[in-house]
This record gives C-alpha cells, structure tokens and sequence, in this order.
C-alpha cells in the first residue's frame, strides 16, 4: 500500500524525477526499463553533446527531463495521487482482481496491470514474482482486456512458487508481473486454422484460437485432456471456434483418444488448413507436428522451456531450431514445429525435476506451518 501525503509534489509542478516520491521514482526508474524501444526513445535525457541517453540505458541518472504527458498519466495511475486528497491509500500495483479455480490443480487469476494489458498480444507471456524472495516464473497471457486495464493468467500448481501464487487471494498483489515478453504470435492473414490444445496448454491455445475467430479466420479446435475433471475452458473454446473436437484419454469427456487421433480425422474429411497451432506438452507436440509434416500442413508450436530473465541475457531457454540454437523468450514462444528439436527440449525439461520436488515440498512445510 501507497499512502498519499501533504509532502507529495503535484503533477503539474514535475519536471525531475527526483522530486517524485521514493517509491514511486524506483518503480518508474523500473517501468522505464521494462518499456519497449518506442515508449523508451520517447522519454530521453539530453547529454552535453546534444545526443540522446536513452532512460532505458540509464536507470540510475539524476537531473532535469522532460516528463510530458505519458509520466505525469503515469504517475498519476501508479500512485493513485489526487491534489487535495492527502493521506488516501491506494492499493499497489498487480492487485488480484479475482481468482477462479478451473480445476483441482489450475487456477485463473485476472489481475491489474494497465500497462502490460495495453500491449499484450496472444503468444506473449508475463514474469511474475508472488512475494520479494519469490522465485521469477513466465506465464503466458490468457486473455487481456485493455479497457479494464486488466490481464488473465492461468497456471497449473506444479511446484513451490505455483503454491505460493495460488495462496493469494483475491485483493492480495503481486510483488512483480513484468511484461508482455516475446515475440505475439503471427495470426494475420489466415484463413482456416486448427488450434490443438492439450492440458492446461488450453490456456494458452485459447487466446489464440480466439484472436483468429477476431480476425474472421475459421477456427477448427481440438482440445485435449486426460479426463473430464481436468477440463478448462470449454464454453470458451466454443464461443470462437466453428468446430470443437473434444479428447480425453479415458473417454470421459467427447471422444476417447489423443489429439493426434482427432486431427488426422479432420484433415481426411477434407480440410485444408492454412495452419496447425499446436500448444500443449512437448510430447504432444512433437507427434502432432510428425503428424503434419506427413501432410505436408505449417504447424506453429508455443515452446515453454525454463526461463529466468526473460530477455535474452542468461541463455536458459534455448532450444535447438532447424539446427540453430534459439532463444524461446526472445525469438520465440512461437516456433516453426517442424525445425523445433523435441527430444532436446524435453531432455532439458527434466533436468531440474529434483530441485522441483524439493521446492514444492518446502512450500507445503511453509504453508503447514502459516496453517498451524
């Protein structure tokens, strides 16, 4: 919580970052370097030799700049100052607007963040902290709604920071919700799409299934999961789509059977699509796309490796593309799934599946005790 006091300078009288509030000049300083290049470029500092410093490159400078429009707007929404209002408090960035459990082990989460909802595109993904020890952990956009300012996450609860994120509630904040990252899925143009989800990969094959039904593209979806108590999404699923296959594995919601089953079935009745977008467990990936290449069908694949920074620097979530080494958080998610080396990339899924157990373990210990 922010709390507002007589000693804040108003907006109109700003003309340095250091007359801001401490809280909100760190926070800004932040939001500086998480902007893209144009909103960067746009808020410069003039150096003697009359070059721009860009503030992105430089976090840390004091002096006079030219705050505009865009950070006084800023300030005033991140603050939530109001000349005359002197000790409101407002709540902080990231709040939790609402939470939903879709099934026993996935939850949905709508939360505040104006700015990131303002540039999110379906195939980008968020990084989020739950508290200021908690571990960095990317998310794919589930949905935005740029009017509301809001974005909707949706996670499986797999491991210790998964727990944590699922602890809060609604009305609780993120500490860091930093996005969108990645490159937006390439959708325009298209006519005639099958979307093929697979687990909670459904969340994320939804909001492209539904970016194309935007664009007026006819969408075919298969959607798959291991039984009917795990399903997400259905009637979302079926708002966008012209077609809906439904799969599980043991028969109990539509048709028993894999993914795979479904899509070969669809493609000899007939159907010429355009593209197979298939977003799900890397091991359903890799048979759907042996599966398109035999009919010879461009399949996109949304690749989720581990992932620390998010921007390219550590080198954590390179997969191995057409023979060249790619980074999934810059280059990607989206990768041409005919190129993509799936038994590399599960590999090195696995390779952290002790320390996994082990976080989780001592999330639950935690979580025990705060009970007790």
């Amino acid at each position: 919580i922010i709390k507002c006091t007589d000693e804040f300078t108003p907006p109109e009288q700003i003309t340095s970052i250091d007359q801001l509030p401490q809280e909100f000049a760190d926070t800004y300083r932040e939001s500086v370097k998480q902007q893209d290049q144009q909103e960067a470029e746009e808020l410069y500092l003039e150096s003697s030799e009359n070059e721009p410093i860009w503030l992105a490159d430089r976090p840390q400078f004091s002096g006079t700049i030219d705050i505009a429009k865009r950070a006084k707007d800023r300030y005033n929404r991140n603050v939530g100052y109001f000349q005359g209002n002197p000790g409101k408090e407002f709540a902080s960035m990231y709040k939790i607007l609402k939470k939903e459990p879709l099934n026993p082990t996935v939850t949905k989460m709508v939360i505040e963040a104006p700015l990131v909802a303002k540039k999110a595109e379906p195939g980008q993904f968020i990084i989020f902290r739950a508290s200021e020890d908690g571990e960095r952990v990317p998310l794919t956009i589930a949905d935005y709604d740029r009017k509301a300012g809001t974005v909707t996450i949706i996670f499986q609860i797999v491991g210790g920071a998964t727990m944590e994120l699922n602890a809060l509630n609604a009305g609780d904040s993120l500490v860091d919700f930093v996005g969108p990252l990645g490159t937006p899925s390439k959708l325009e143009g298209l006519k005639k799409v099958a979307v093929v989800g697979g687990g909670v990969g459904c969340a994320i094959a939804y909001p492209t299934a539904k970016k194309l039904h935007e664009l007026g593209a006819e969408v075919h979806s298969v959607v798959g999961f291991r039984n009917k108590d795990l399903v997400i999404l259905e009637k979302e699923f079926e708002t966008v789509s012209a077609q809906v296959v439904k799969m599980s594995d043991d028969g109990s919601w539509g048709e028993k059977g894999l993914v795979t089953n479904a899509l070969e079935a669809l493609v000899n009745a007939g159907n010429q699509y355009d593209e197979v977008i298939a977003i799900g467990p890397l091991v359903m990936m890799k048979f759907v796309c042996q599966l398109t290449k035999k009919y010879g069908i461009k399949t996109t694949v949304s690749m989720n490796p581990i992932m620390i920074d998010g921007t390219g620097m550590c080198g954590g979530c390179r997969l191995t593309v057409g023979g060249k080494t790619k980074f999934a958080c810059v280059d990607g998610p989206d990768f041409d799934g005919h190129e993509v080396d799936f038994d590399e990339a599960m590999h090195r899924g696995t390779m952290y599946r002790d320390f996994e157990a082990h976080a989780r373990e001592a999330e639950c210990e935690l979580l025990k005790k705060e009970v007790e």
